[in-house]
């Protein structure tokens, strides 16, 4: 019985139910508009992989893009954006791609003058408005502030804190102040980066205060060196050495076991690899992490009897099909065929509860054969508590990586 239905579901999933419309290759960054990220690296990060997708996805998406990069890479900038697939000439002759050191931008004359910078920037930003791009794109690559000898406590206090930069009196570009900080035209998307490496971490601290004083939004921080191994390192591994696995994380729904998910997501964001989360519609890690942009959802729902696009990174599909989910899980690996991929399952419990076991022990099966590759990691969520022993031990016999997360945190019961 159980090998007619795995044939049941072979069968299906032939005739293709998920329309490849559904899961044409989007961003994989996907930054919101009028976001600020301020990142900090060393020179153990491969921040070029990051900032290379970010300025590429704005490329090909109709955005001008601004690249302000240190001095002591402008013998190699143009070489390195071309390892990472851009058309540097073709971008920079038509003017959608502006390259300038940093030191270019600050100190025009030999000598540094924020006046002269603050209107460089707002004037690069109307020309790109009057050109009739969707949005500037910049990324401001301060180094280590070497510009200005490290004092980058200068560089905050008489260039960031401007307050032209953030009074809607004054400037066309904010939108409006609230409680929590600034609202930023759409049109505007930013990335800020420093080398933190000869900091101490107070003095990492008291920089990042010193951006936001206290409150700064809508802009976030990305550790490049930390968030690349974020979920890996706590499990002993690195990003390198977790690709390719299948791991089940057993979970206590009282504890903040979603902070697990979050790790991963942002350790995908760092290393700019996509990330799908399959989860019920309802459920509180689609809560928790929809605000991610990055990821993209596909939600389950018992609503839906097709699958629907919902946004731009959602998928509605229907709770109960098995079929429609390994063809959606099929599919992206079609879309992604050259990328390292991450799937978060948090849809066992759901499926135990509306479906035979024996087809839900098929379909995992049938979902973990389809991700056996080395270029494919999958971390399956199982509420253990809420099914009986002899089930859950006949699903731990199916992973070779087991994880538990309680109120305690996360533990490793066994990585292969």
């Amino acid at each position: 019985m159980p090998k007619l239905h795995l044939m049941g579901l072979l069968s299906q999933r032939r005739k293709r139910f998920v329309s490849p419309d559904l899961l044409k290759a989007g961003p994989v960054l996907n930054f919101r508009e009028g976001e600020m990220i301020i990142a900090t690296y060393t020179s153990a990060t491969r921040k070029m992989k990051f900032f290379s997708a970010y300025i590429r996805e704005g490329l090909e998406n109709g955005d001008a893009v601004i690249y302000g990069y240190p001095d002591e890479e402008s013998g190699t900038i143009r070489a390195k954006l071309r390892e990472n697939g851009i058309d540097v000439e073709k971008y920079e002759k038509d003017g959608t791609l502006l390259l300038r050191s940093v030191t270019e931008f600050y100190m025009p004359n030999g000598k540094l003058d924020f006046e002269k910078a603050f209107i460089s920037a707002t004037n690069q930003w109307t020309w790109a408005k009057k050109k009739g791009y969707r949005h500037t794109r910049n990324v401001e690559d301060l180094g280590d502030f070497s510009f200005i000898n490290g004092q980058w406590q200068k560089w905050i206090t008489d260039y960031w804190l401007d307050p032209r930069w953030d009074d809607p009196d004054v400037s066309e570009w904010v939108i409006s102040k609230e409680p929590v900080g600034v609202v930023y035209d759409p049109f505007i998307m930013e990335i800020d980066a420093i080398n933190v490496e000869h900091m101490t971490e107070t003095q990492v601290t008291e920089l990042l205060k010193a951006f936001g004083r206290g409150k700064l939004a809508p802009a976030r921080f990305i550790d490049l060196l930390e968030s690349m191994n974020s979920f890996s390192a706590s499990i002993g591994l690195d990003h390198e050495r977790l690709l390719g696995r299948n791991i089940l994380l057993e979970y206590d729904p009282a504890s903040d076991y979603e902070k697990v998910i979050n790790d991963l997501a942002k350790e995908c964001t760092a290393n700019v690899e996509p990330i799908f989360v399959f989860t019920p519609n309802n459920s509180p890690l689609h809560k928790y992490l929809a605000e991610q942009p990055a990821i993209k959802f596909f939600l389950t729902s018992i609503s839906t009897s097709n699958l629907t696009s919902a946004s731009q990174n959602k998928v509605l599909l229907p709770a109960k099909s098995t079929s429609l989910i390994l063809d959606a899980l099929g599919r992206v690996l079609e879309t992604y065929a050259h990328a390292n991929v991450f799937f978060v399952f948090d849809i066992l419990s759901e499926l135990l509860t509306s479906r035979e076991r024996e087809e839900t022990l098929i379909f995992l099966r049938y979902a973990l054969d389809i991700l056996s590759t080395k270029k494919t990691t999958g971390l399956f969520l199982l509420n253990s508590g809420a099914n009986e022993p002899q089930l859950v031990s006949q699903i731990r016999g199916l992973f070779h990586n087991m994880l538990t997360y309680e109120k305690t945190g996360l533990k490793i019961v066994k990585i292969s």
